[in-house]
């Protein structure tokens, strides 16, 4: 499609008083799927009965809609407005023919596109209207309803296999630590048995992810393992407001139209193929690795830009590439979290923990330049990795003619888009400048949140619908579950249970590393990467004190491996992910749990390598 067709399209649709209801960032967001369709005269547009897939906007000529099946006899000639609105309308089939009465022109608005539109009240009324007005008595009219049928499905055994764990893991738990444990109190036997059970719903993706984190806050509540003062504290984190203010300020981002804004002009710049469109988004998450220090502020952040992404494509280009954009997108957001001290607040625990002496060398870049080697390993290995898993496929291209005439739509920049290029600058700017103001950060995320509210940049509704709120919950009762593994002495016990791996870190590194990535693993199926982080290094680096062993490097490999995940449950930021972009971005597909696999296997590979890195800087 030429840059002129696209300026004409763009210009009736524009003209169209009906469009003036929509958003322009929301017209900007259908332009790639509509074209211009020329019919000769007599020549059918749609017809009686067939999938009412399309609908059109009269550009020139005329037409008849109604009579026979044929579109002979009589019936109503128009000469503007829209054709075929039964696709917009939620009807199933075209309720009439329509037969171009001389050489005329269209816009093919496809019904896919016409979703984003129809959810505006103003727009779909104004659809109704000119549907309803030419209304043909001997047409049928097909309620949306009458298609939608409700099928019958059996359980599948991952669900009935699921279930029946669920009930009977928790059951075989309390009875092999009551009997042969050694477990600190009968707090943490009953708290154990819940883990266990929630885990299961977790692993077998039996409910929304939230649900097990609140069901096992609420039976330690029930049973007295914790008060609720300690198991509901992660509802009145520094975490909970930090993620509640960066999911306010995305809000404002993505409906603004500002991430799409900022996506277009980055495929502007770069090749229109899907190489780029993985390398953007991969390579922009890293860039907002050392600056914004919570990977689910950065997941808020990006995740829009994918959905615009994938909205810009046809469906069978977008179900395509999707789960590799989906990957590229986590991956540049998580994969370098270990790589820079402030790309997550438990890299500073980690921090925390080291002596003085470390502490002062171990500053911003030296931490960086001491990572640096696993660093670019990891994003070699990476991209090899995604091309052998991901070769073939649709080839995505997005034609610049259409990303032009697309910000030609969006026109300036509006007081909502700035709003959020002020939000944003203010809370990167916060972070950079933490140790002069010395004001905690999520509390400075609060008041930009509550400046979007007070002047009206964020909505009461988009409040209450773009934010995340079934993660928020999920992230409250995963801290809380934290907090009450402390509160029973869990945490203790298994510090003590990792003893063993002291003995091989002196010795025997390599050997060292697999066996501290395998037990991490494993606990990574119960444990949120943070508390995986806490119990490991809380025993280990005084370990390596004691023994003379380098603690930030055994801290670093805790941090690497602790962030790898197979299933959703196990990093929250992936499920805020799979809840922000919804089934479009393809988190289901099995390569994108190889490619996860393959990840920590990567980091293996990278920390090896950077061995004789590690011995000529005396670390090792």
């Amino acid at each position: 499609m030429t840059s002129q067709t696209m300026e004409s399209i763009s210009h009736y649709i524009m003209s169209e008083p009906a469009f003036g209801f929509c958003p322009k960032a929301d017209l900007a967001r259908v332009l790639p799927h509509v074209k211009i369709r020329e019919l000769k005269a007599g020549e059918e547009l749609h017809v009686l009965g067939k999938p009412a897939a399309q609908s059109f906007l009269i550009v020139s000529g005329s037409f008849k809609v109604g009579g026979d099946d044929k579109g002979s006899g009589e019936g109503v000639v128009l000469s503007g407005g829209f054709l075929g609105e039964e696709a917009a309308i939620g009807l199933d089939t075209y309720v009439a023919t329509v037969v171009a009465t001389e050489p005329s022109k269209v816009i093919v608005l496809p019904r896919i596109a016409l979703e984003n539109l129809t959810k505006f009240k103003a727009f779909r009324d104004r659809l109704l209207a000119s549907f309803s007005g030419r209304f043909v008595e001997g047409g049928k009219q097909h309620s949306s309803q009458e298609w939608l049928t409700v099928s019958k499905t059996v359980e599948s055994p991952r669900l009935v296999l699921g279930w029946i764990l669920t009930f009977l893991t928790p059951l075989a738990t309390y009875f092999y630590f009551s009997t042969y444990g050694d477990l600190p109190n009968v707090q943490a036997v009953h708290l154990i048995s819940i883990i266990s059970a929630t885990v299961m719903m977790w692993v077998f993706r039996l409910l929304p992810d939230f649900i097990p984190a609140l069901f096992a806050v609420l039976c330690a509540i029930l049973m007295g393992i914790a008060p609720p003062e300690i198991a509901l504290k992660g509802f009145a984190s520094d975490s909970f407001f930090m993620a509640l203010s960066i999911l306010g300020l995305s809000a404002v981002i993505s409906v603004s139209g500002l991430s799409y804004r900022m996506l277009l002009l980055l495929l502007r710049v770069g090749p229109a193929n899907k190489y780029w469109y993985n390398f953007s988004l991969f390579i922009t998450g890293a860039f907002l690795t050392p600056i914004i220090p919570t990977t689910n502020g950065r997941t808020a952040i990006m995740t829009p830009f994918l959905t615009d992404l994938l909205n810009s494509m046809d469906k069978k280009t977008a179900k395509s590439v999707a789960p590799q954009l989906s990957v590229s997108l986590v991956s540049g957001l998580s994969l370098f979290s270990g790589i820079f001290l402030s790309s997550k607040s438990v890299n500073f625990v980690i921090f925390g923990m080291l002596p003085p002496q470390e502490q002062y060398l171990f500053q911003w870049l030296y931490w960086f330049y001491a990572a640096s080697v696993v660093g670019g390993v990891l994003f070699v290995l990476f991209w090899i990795g995604s091309f052998l898993v991901f070769r073939g496929g649709e080839s995505a291209s997005i034609p610049k003619s259409v990303v032009k005439s697309q910000l030609s739509i969006l026109g300036p920049v509006t007081a909502s888009e700035w709003a959020g290029i002020v939000g944003l600058i203010a809370l990167v700017m916060s972070f950079l400048t933490a140790a002069l103001h010395r004001i905690e950060v999520p509390w400075i995320a609060l008041a930009i949140l509550f400046s979007l509210l007070m002047f009206g940049f964020l909505g009461n509704k988009d409040f209450r619908q773009r934010i995340d709120w079934s993660f928020l919950f999920f992230l409250g009762g995963l801290i809380g579950l934290v907090m009450i593994m402390r509160h029973v002495g869990l945490d203790g016990w298994l510090t003590v249970k990792l003893s063993w791996l002291g003995d091989y870190m002196a010795g025997d590194f390599f050997s060292f590393v697999l066996m501290l990535s395998a037990a991490m693993f494993v606990a990574r199926l119960a444990l949120p990467i943070n508390a995986t982080v806490i119990v490991f290094a809380t025993f280990l680096i005084p370990t390596a004190l004691f023994i003379g062993f380098n603690p930030w490097l055994v801290g670093f490999v805790i941090l690497l491996m602790s962030e790898s995940f197979v299933w959703p449950y196990q990093a929250s930021y992936y499920a805020q992910f799979i809840s922000i972009a919804g089934p479009a971005a393809r988190t289901d597909d099995r390569r994108v749990a190889l490619m996860q696999l393959l990840i920590f296997v990567f980091k293996l590979i990278a920390i090896y390598i950077s061995i004789p890195f590690w011995q000529s800087l005396g670390i090792l």
